[in-house]
């Protein structure tokens, strides 16, 4: 991250303190293909199909909006962090309201223990989850810059699982010139991730 990003950022952040909505609305924005990254990770398999993405995001954007006055710090990685703990938490009760109310089917029901997603986020460091935070904003953001056939190619083989004969399928291209777009498309991420 930029040294001029992370002053936009902290500025921001000041702004909002404030009382500057406006500034507080494009932190969150600024934040949302991290918290979509998230909740993606979260919500795969038959949970995606039931849950949606944009409305845990939704839903945490209003809960920061709601508890924005609790947050003391004017620095832009405890925001993030601040930010990103309310997602985890608005995620795991999005899927706890979904199993307790069954909207699955009796037969396929879960419990949410030590398997459930979110577990190895818990068990870290919030610097290792900052961290990893940063690289998934830097990672989404990348993304955007892809060719769009590229950025469908990378997004259904490794944020959706799917594998080469069924993106080639949906692509209408042969298996091997998915291989040869994908390839290609992680290289295009390598390089950018390595600009700082």
């Amino acid at each position: 991250m930029s040294p001029e990003s992370s002053d936009i950022r902290r500025e921001l952040v000041q702004r909002a303190r404030g009382g500057d909505e406006a500034a507080l609305g494009e932190l969150l924005e600024h934040h949302r293909p991290y918290l979509r990254l998230l909740a993606r990770r979260v919500l795969d398999g038959p949970l995606a199909a039931r849950l949606d993405e944009s409305d845990v995001v939704q839903q945490t954007f209003l809960s920061a909006f709601r508890s924005f006055g609790l947050f003391q710090s004017e620095s832009a990685e405890e925001f993030a962090a601040w930010l990103t703990q309310i997602h985890e938490r608005n995620l795991k009760d999005a899927v706890r309201e979904h199993v307790l109310t069954r909207k699955r089917s009796v037969g396929r029901e879960q419990a949410l223990d030590d398997d459930f997603p979110l577990a190895d986020i818990y068990a870290s460091s919030p610097s290792r989850r900052l961290l990893r935070g940063e690289r998934a904003v830097r990672l989404a953001l990348a993304m955007k810059t892809l060719p769009e056939d590229q950025h469908e190619a990378v997004r259904l083989r490794h944020l959706e699982g799917w594998s080469l004969a069924d993106i080639a399928v949906r692509l209408q291209r042969s298996e091997h010139a998915v291989a040869s777009l994908l390839t290609r498309a992680l290289q295009n991420l390598k390089a950018k991730l390595k600009d700082p």
